[in-house]
């Protein structure tokens, strides 16, 4: 009695995510059992699944074609299907996430298995070899049991599972040896009594096999011809709602050599899907090619981008739904010249029909050796599904090598002839078609990357420098990006295809600064010189990214000598190239997942074409005047680390040890001072820095604020949540002037905008003090893709206030996150219901969602409101009715309002609601 009352709900610390899929088939069911015992759901779109910001513990989802598949398990999140949830709640605990893996590796993730009356090594054996392949083993029969491995069907506990209808498979034990041996789950069905057909006398054929695992890949080509520039009078619901592409920048190689007809057909399709095309392979997300060379292929792979074929990219349009190219050995680009060692190889295939032969045809072919429909005394290799053919009996006289497809498969995911003494290769379990396991068998980038980009191979092709060139110091021109390294007036390649940034209305003076503008100091974070060759991976949460320069304090010569030492050390140099060829420094170079960040993510802000004076032309005239410029080219890295380094010393060698701590991080925001005038600006911050200041454009980590006077930029706006010294021009000016910070610090007076937009700084900032970046927090706010001023702009906004962001594109059976005061209310209910809490009118006592900052955080009736931020486009006003449907049938009030909602909110520290901020039909 006393051990059950002190026992927590089944899924306390459960904090989970459900990833949707057409194998769910009750999403919301999984969500109200789990939460209804103690955990607590996550409602984010897996498109933008954030694992870094998001805390998890588990992510139910019935596969693993999820980008954010593979940095979950290096995060220790557990993946697990809904089997978990079902499992966990009838045992009364938690089960094991391994059994219950959606990882298609651990093909006896489903089993859980009991033996009867076998010896006691075979009864080892198998248990063993389950276990470490994620099933289960249980020694009395249980109605969890999925198999009974006998010898004997007539023993107690086999008669009495049939007696109690225990839903069960009775099988040999020949079916686990075959299982083990094969490494891939074979159909049981040869294998079960009363009457197993292995155990038959007979030579009947098995029956064909369905090759389900090679839908929509068994060529490189994929369906292009049958694809039209219109959709068809009466598309499928997948086309209707085609939105795998959703914010993403594909690449189309020219190795594909599309017709202009198809190249248009293509361009409808993935703008109908979200996406965009670009001809720049450092913008895009993802590159489609066909052969895995040319500088184009060895960038994209070295920047860990989406690297695909054709066949890919249609399987996902027709599917509309991301899957990892890399899962099947044909949507990804082909090696154009075949693997070495089969080039003298003459191959059959027997024994496997439809898909499945279509696609070993092809791998065969893609090889380098040679397919044959008949086979004849000079083939070299006969490819069968199971033993009885003639091809086979053939093949045993002629002394042709005989193999499954397991050898075709994996000899060109390893990219190399893998040994026919490897008995995997040699395993036909007899009454079984192997068809049925075809196309399971996934790339080894590790192999591709050796074979086809690795460093030697992307010198040779000039996609990264040679080692000569990376032991130089890089001149100031070169070292800068390409944006910085062009007259002002001029655009860099891919920027036509890019839009201007939207302006916002006159009354928002919001600016949109893009991912490509970033500060200096962070720039030259690890003393490594920009080369503007690719976008390379962001570093593992691991590594350290915010260090101090007095912690980076290795110069140009440790980078020389750790480039001597790296040399011929596999992938610890690659890895360290990558890192010198990172655009934007260690902090904003970004990474590109493996995985390949979803298909739906928030729309990337464009990138910047020219200096920022050019910048300035792409925002209207606010309401107090010109849109100004943060004033920021922030463009040359190594040429400031450069000076930085020789004006501390006076000239000279000296590292970055030699400069004083960094004591207070600024940022300048509407200040005109270096636009047009990069030296000045270096110049500039060169002396900040000796005198402890480093610029930063990252809003939590402001203490220094400077403006000319309160403005709506992205910059002014994010950073009054770090409740930091907000100062005017003058402020910069004494600075530098001096030569120290001013003791008596002149504060920003702007009496005329805080009357015109209703609120007062100094009131705002001390509750950002009281806000502790938690303004937003337990809030999801949905923003239009098409937002005025970029999505990008406005999430960044809320996630500094420690909220939740989704892009909102019109998506039937989104599941909209209950409201940060329902939560709470219901915490207050379990406080005060066991006894165990105050439940203090504001939440205090310890939940992250709810906290001082509540007070701020609007009155009652923000009770169960959603909010949705819309422009007033015709396109944006489409999504208004849905929204409303949506939250309506989730019995939330939906609530449609102009940005001006959102920025009121940031820039005075404080929700409130006021009628004029709503927007309507």
């Amino acid at each position: 009695m006393g051990e059950e009352d002190t026992r927590g709900p089944v899924f306390e610390d459960v904090v989970f995510t459900v990833i949707p899929s057409e194998d769910i088939p009750d999403e919301q069911q999984i969500i109200d059992i789990v939460s209804s015992q103690g955990g607590e759901f996550v409602n984010a779109d897996p498109s933008d699944l954030d694992l870094a910001r998001i805390h998890l513990t588990h992510i139910i989802s019935a596969n693993i074609d999820f980008p954010q598949y593979t940095r979950a398990i290096e995060r220790g999140i557990f993946v697990v299907k809904p089997s978990w949830v079902d499992q966990s709640a009838r045992k009364g605990k938690l089960a094991g996430p391994r059994q219950h893996s959606p990882d298609p590796s651990q093909y006896f993730q489903d089993v859980v298995l009991t033996c009867a009356d076998l010896p006691e090594g075979d009864k080892d054996a198998i248990i063993a070899g389950v276990i470490a392949l994620g099933g289960q083993y249980t020694a009395p029969l249980s109605k969890l049991v999925t198999h009974i491995v006998t010898l004997n069907d007539q023993v107690d506990k086999c008669q009495t599972a049939r007696v109690k209808k225990v839903n069960c498979k009775i099988v040999l034990p020949h079916w686990f040896d075959d299982c083990l041996r094969l490494g891939k789950k074979i159909n049981e069905r040869p294998y079960v009594f009363p009457d197993p057909q292995i155990l038959r006398g007979d030579d009947a054929r098995p029956p064909p096999g369905n090759a389900p695992h090679v839908e929509g890949a068994t060529g490189t080509l994929g369906a292009a011809p049958t694809l039209s520039d219109t959709p068809t009078p009466s598309p499928s619901e997948t086309r209707k709602n085609l939105n795998a592409f959703m914010s993403k920048k594909i690449m189309l190689s020219k190795d594909l050599n599309l017709s202009g007809h198809l190249q248009k057909t293509l361009e409808g399709l993935v703008n109908h899907g979200g996406g965009t095309l670009t001809d720049d392979v450092d913008e895009a997300d993802i590159y489609i090619g066909q052969y895995r060379d040319g500088v184009d292929y060895i960038k994209a792979s070295i920047a860990r981008k989406e690297v695909a074929n054709l066949s890919w990219l249609y399987h996902v349009i027709n599917k509309n739904k991301y899957t990892n190219p890399l899962s099947k050995l044909l949507h990804y680009p082909v090696p154009r010249n075949g693997i070495e060692g089969f080039h003298n190889m003459v191959i059959s295939i027997s024994n496997y029909n439809g898909d499945a032969r279509i696609y070993l045809e092809n791998l065969i072919t893609l090889l380098g050796a040679r397919f044959t429909k008949t086979m004849k005394q000079d083939n070299s290799h006969l490819i069968t599904a199971h033993k009885r053919s003639e091809k086979f009996e053939a093949a045993q006289e002629w002394n042709i090598h005989v193999a499954n497809h397991l050898w075709v498969e994996e000899s060109y995911a390893k990219c190399q002839n893998q040994s026919l003494t490897n008995q995997r290769y040699t395993t036909f379990p007899d009454k079984t078609n192997l068809g049925e396991v075809c196309g399971q068998t996934p790339l080894d980038m590790k192999a591709v990357e050796k074979a086809f980009f690795s460093e030697k191979i992307a010198q040779a092709q000039g996609a990264i420098p040679p080692p000569q060139a990376q032991k130089q110091h890089a001149s100031p021109q070169k070292s800068m990006p390409a944006s910085s390294a062009m007259p002002e007036n001029s655009t860099p390649k891919g920027a036509a295809q890019q839009p201007a940034p939207t302006p916002l209305p006159e009354d928002v003076e919001m600016e949109e600064e893009g991912a490509a503008e970033v500060p200096t100091t962070a720039k030259k974070a690890r003393g490594r010189p920009k080369k503007d060759v690719t976008t390379t991976p962001r570093l593992l949460d691991e590594e350290k990214e915010n260090e101090t320069p007095e912690n980076r304090s290795t110069g140009r010569a440790a980078k020389t000598e750790a480039l001597r030492r790296s040399k011929g050390q596999g992938e610890d140099h690659i890895k360290y190239q990558r890192e010198m060829r990172r655009p934007g420094g260690v902090t904003h170079g970004g990474r590109r997942s493996s995985h390949l960040e979803d298909f739906s993510s928030p729309a990337p802000p464009p990138k910047r074409a020219g200096k920022r004076k050019s910048d300035e032309n792409t925002y209207d005239v606010t309401a107090e005047g010109s849109a100004l410029s943060d004033g920021e080219t922030q463009d040359k890295p190594a040429k400031m680390n450069k000076k930085a380094k020789h004006s501390a010393t006076g000239g000279g060698a000296s590292t970055t040890s030699e400069l004083p701590p960094i004591e207070h991080r600024m940022m300048v925001t509407g200040d005109e001072r270096w636009i047009g005038n990069p030296k000045k600006e270096d110049a500039d911050k060169t002396q900040l820095r000796l005198l402890g200041v480093q610029l930063t454009d990252k809003p939590e980590a402001v203490d220094i604020l400077v403006a000319p006077r309160i403005l709506r930029t992205k910059k002014f706006v994010a950073a009054l949540a770090s409740a930091p010294l907000v100062v005017d021009s003058k402020y910069l000016d004494t600075a530098l002037k001096q030569g120290k910070l001013p003791s008596k610090p002149s504060l920003l007076h702007d009496r005329e905008t805080e009357d015109r937009l209703g609120f007062r700084l100094s009131e705002a900032l001390d509750r950002a003090r009281t806000n502790r970046h938690k303004l937003l927090a337990g809030w999801t706010v949905f923003v239009t893709k098409d937002i005025q001023g970029g999505f990008e702009t406005y999430k960044e906004i809320v996630r500094v206030n420690g909220g939740d962001v989704m892009m909102y594109a019109g998506r039937t059976g989104l599941k909209m996150p209950p409201s940060r005061r329902s939560r709470r209310d219901e915490k207050e209910k379990e406080s005060h219901g066991d006894g165990t809490g105050s439940g203090s009118e504001d939440g205090e006592g310890g939940d992250d969602t709810v906290g001082e900052e509540s007070q701020n955080q609007g009155d009652e009736d923000e009770l169960d409101c959603v909010y949705l931020v819309s422009g007033t486009t015709e396109a944006e006003k489409k999504l208004w009715k849905g929204f409303r449907s949506t939250a309506e049938k989730q019995e939330l009030v939906p609530r449609i309002v102009r940005t001006d909602w959102l920025l009121n909110a940031a820039m005075s520290q404080r929700i409130r609601w006021d009628a004029k901020w709503a927007l309507d039909e």
